[in-house]
């Protein structure tokens, strides 16, 4: 069984967003990120991923498909496969965040990779 105390992997950096791994399996990756005021995650895309970002600590902007709103502690976003987003700390006080992708994204490139055995294979 493995078990994390959060509290215990939160740091930061002056220079840049933290994105400190909690949990990492091939079905799904649960990271911990955190931000201080005016750090950011550049916009991206996960083709085949979901994911999910739930804000502990502070209020942090997310944009997903050029659509912003402010997530205070307690709330949770979901970012679907393909949708572009990005998140950044716009307020005074450092975030903490929970962030949750499944599938792995490792996993889906695996997945679209794999050749179709066809019909009767197994």
């Amino acid at each position: 069984m493995e078990v994390r105390t959060l509290r215990e992997l939160v740091r930061f950096d002056a220079e840049k967003k933290q994105k400190i791994p909690i949990f990492d399996s091939p079905q799904l990756y649960y990271d911990l990120y955190t931000l201080l005021p005016g750090q950011r995650q550049r916009p991206f895309a996960f083709k085949r991923s979901d994911k999910i970002v739930y804000v502990l600590e502070g209020v942090l902007r997310a944009s997903v498909d050029g659509e912003s709103a402010d997530l205070a502690a307690g709330q949770a976003l979901r970012v679907p496969a393909g949708a572009v987003n990005s998140l950044e700390n716009a307020g005074d006080e450092p975030v903490v965040a929970l962030v949750v992708v499944a599938p792995h994204p490792e996993c889906a490139k695996r997945r679209k990779k794999r050749p179709d055995p066809g019909p009767g294979a197994g």
